[in-house]
């Protein structure tokens, strides 16, 4: 066995306390089967789809996400389909 150390934050630290305690596991052992767990997926997933657990919003992105919500465009093709929409509304005749 060897010891590692890592920094964590004390919202992961509450989760990984909660979930141990709720279960009556050590904490070595639910890190080592996590870290396992994602090394197998990373490796197997392609690196393209693999999506951060955090995604960092600048000043300057977040404000272009407001603007385009602010905008209230229509969904374009692609959008409609990943949510199983009609991309072309039925066009009502007056």
């Amino acid at each position: 066995m060897t010891q590692i150390s890592a920094n964590i934050s004390p919202e992961t630290r509450d989760r990984l306390e909660r979930y141990v305690r709720a279960r009556g596991m050590k904490k070595g052992f639910v890190i080592e089967q996590a870290l396992l767990h994602h090394l197998q997926a990373i490796s197997e997933i392609p690196e393209d789809i693999v999506i951060p657990p955090r995604l960092v919003v600048t000043a300057a992105s977040g404000e272009r996400l407001l603007e385009r919500l602010k905008s209230q465009e229509v969904p374009n093709r692609a959008m409609c389909e990943l949510f199983g929409e009609d991309p072309e509304p039925a066009h009502s005749d007056p």
